[in-house]
């Protein structure tokens, strides 16, 4: 699974190693995820909250493209709750495609 990262500041080295192994991990739900693409952002100066850094995760298989977003105070627990949040999709979808087999 290729794993793409977009956002508009660099993204250092340990970031993007807490983005891969989270997102890697979710390749134990579905063997069929063919790309994962996450972007961070970071909320509007007007508007800043304690929680004002947004992590979108998209996840493609065949026929089908999962989504989350969360927002935290760091990235970290953003990218988290992301994966978090498509694991429980993946788990969701795996289930009813078995059902209807």
């Amino acid at each position: 699974m290729k794993v793409q990262v977009n956002s508009t500041f660099e993204v250092n080295e340990y970031l993007n190693g807490v983005i891969e192994e989270k997102v890697s991990k979710l390749a134990n739900y579905s063997d069929r995820i063919t790309e994962a693409e996450v972007y961070l952002k970071i909320g509007e100066k007007r508007h800043r909250q304690p929680e004002d850094q947004i992590v979108e995760l998209r996840l493609t298989v065949p026929g089908h493209t999962f989504f989350a977003e969360d927002h935290s105070d760091a990235f970290e627990k953003a990218v988290a709750g992301a994966a978090d949040k498509v694991k429980r999709q993946l788990l969701k979808y795996k289930e009813q495609v078995t059902n209807h087999h």
